[in-house]
This record gives C-alpha cells, structure tokens and sequence, in this order.
C-alpha cells in the first residue's frame, strides 16, 4: 500500500497529463474512472466475505462494539479541532477534518493487525462494518463538522451524498457477497486468487490517488513549503492522538485478549484516505479543490502506514513474549 501510494503520488506530480485527462472523464458530477475504482474496491471487499469468520466473532462484541463506536462517533470529533488549526489554504483544513470522519482504511488496517498477530477477522468486520454505516453518518457528520469553521471551503448536501456512496460502496459490497454466497465457482475463483485480488484492490485504490493528486498538481507545487509540512505534522499528530486514547480504553477500561485488543486498537486509529478522496470528488468539481483536500488525506493514511507498521512490530514482540 505505501509503495502504490508513494508511486501514484509521484507519477502525479512527474507526470500529471494523463492523470487529469482521466480524472476529467465525467458524468453529471460523477467521475467515471474514480467512481468504477471504488465499486471494484468494494466489489472485491465483498467477495472476500466469509460468514463464518462473522459467526466466530459474536463473543467478541464488546470489542466489535467499543470499535463501532470509535471509528464513527468519537474519533470524528477531532475534526473540530483540525479545522481550528490556521492552515493555508482553508482546503487542507477541510481535508483533515474530513479524514477525521470517514471510517476505518479499507485493507492497510487488516494487513497491519496480521502483523501484529492480532484478530485478524474482527479486523476485517470492523472495516466492513464501519464503512457500509459510514455510508449514513459520514454525510451528516461532515456537514456538522464543517459548519463550525470559520471559513467555507466546499457545500454539504447529505442526502446526495448517501445515495451516491449507496451506489459506489452498499451496491458493489452487497453484489460481491452475494456472488460468493450464492455461486461456488465464485467462491472457488476468490480463494484461489486471493492476492491477486488484493493487489488488484490496491491498485485501483493507487489510481484514485494519482487521478486526484494530478488534478492538484499545479496548485500543489505553489504552496509553501511550511505549509505543507504543518500538514504533515498535524496528520501524524492526530494518528498518534488516536492511538493514545484507544490504547487507554482497550488496556485500561475494556482489557480485552491480547489478539481482540490489538485489532481493536489499530482499526479504530486508522482513516481511509481512499474513502475520504471519493467523498471530496462529491463535494465540489473543482479538480483544484479536490487536490488539496486530498493531500492532507493522502498524508494523513502514509503517516498511519509508517507509524502502524512500527506499532505492529512492537505488538507482534510482545506476543511473541507472551504479554
């Protein structure tokens, strides 16, 4: 996932042409290429469903409980506060307080919770759960978010935007399962390729970067350079904030299994900057726009990956210890 990013990113800014004349294929206010993206990501997540790892999961419910909670009602609160935050442009202060709403990462958080020798089933419930809901409350909490700042970067109607995350996250997620469930040479296909579908989620997931960040590219190279590193400290501050107060609560309130309480703890810290660049791609048609509320997303999911990938090593070592 990082390296997808980090050369999605770079070609983007090496190389913008065809990234904006993708980017620039519309229907309506719907982008056709970024829109297919994200059906196949979510097409993929479906099929990859097992039920029984679901069935396995109901004792565990005050974590899946605890990690509902986190990802779409306590960490979007610290959107207030990112929008406090005097950046320049007002964009990336819009951006990272709509990554501080959208749900968990899509596959990032499951790969680092395997790493870390963590449930890795819960891991998967708690992304799938979280963004089929996120559906419902991302809209009406952005618009609640956002219309405490001070300065107003972009228009939220909530009731568009759920039918249009219906259509590209609840419609591709529920044909994907079904399929598996209802067809075996499906379910054969999927257990068969199973990584090669994970990379090919990735890769659409790499192309909604590059589409985006080349559409920003012009606007992006003239903001200073003080400007941009606030926003990287900010993101990175704001995982780290995240990590904190879900680690107090797993540890010191919930005190879950050790494998539960790793899952928990890494899913309910992390934002899917993908999410986030889909639902900024509905809230203005700008591309110049879109850009830079993106960057802080995009940002904000690279620092979660370096920062995830030391925390998994230090969980996986203390499992190893038997701590």
């Amino acid at each position: 996932m990082l390296l997808s990013f980090s050369s999605a990113a770079a070609l983007a800014m090496a190389w913008p042409v065809p990234g904006k004349a993708v980017a620039s294929w519309a229907v309506g206010d719907v982008r056709v290429v970024q829109a297919l993206n994200n059906f196949l990501v979510f097409l993929i997540s479906g099929l990859t469903l097992k039920s029984d790892d679901f069935r396995a999961l109901l004792k565990h419910w005050v974590g899946v409980l605890y990690g509902l909670i986190a990802i779409l009602a306590i960490t979007p609160c610290l959107g207030f506060a990112m929008l406090a935050i005097p950046f320049q442009p007002p964009e990336f202060a819009t951006g990272l307080a709509l990554f501080c709403v959208v749900p968990t990462t899509l596959g990032v958080g499951v790969a680092l919770t395997a790493a870390s020798k963590g449930n890795q089933a819960l891991a998967l419930l708690l992304t799938v759960a979280t963004n089929l809901l996120g559906i419902v409350t991302v809209p009406y909490e952005l618009r609640l978010v956002l219309s405490t700042g001070s300065v107003s970067t972009v228009s939220v109607e909530p009731g568009s935007l759920v039918v249009k995350l219906i259509l590209t996250v609840l419609v591709p997620s529920v044909i994907g399962k079904l399929a598996r469930d209802l067809f075996k040479p499906v379910q054969r296909f999927v257990t068969r390729f199973k990584t090669p579908l994970s990379l090919f989620s990735t890769l659409n997931l790499a192309c909604i970067v590059w589409q985006t960040l080349s559409g920003a590219r012009q606007t992006l190279l003239q903001q200073a350079f003080v400007a941009v590193l606030l926003v990287v400290v900010a993101s990175s501050l704001l995982h780290v904030v995240m990590l904190l107060f879900n680690g107090l609560v797993v540890r010191y309130l919930l005190r879950l299994p050790f494998r539960e309480a790793a899952a928990v703890l890494i899913m309910s810290s992390q934002k899917s900057a993908p999410v986030a660049v889909t639902v900024i791609s509905y809230l203005t048609p700008s591309l110049t726009q879109q850009g830079l509320m993106a960057i802080p997303c995009i940002l904000g999911q690279l620092a979660q990956i370096f920062i995830g990938s030391a925390l998994a090593k230090w969980l996986r070592g203390r499992a190893d210890k038997g701590l």
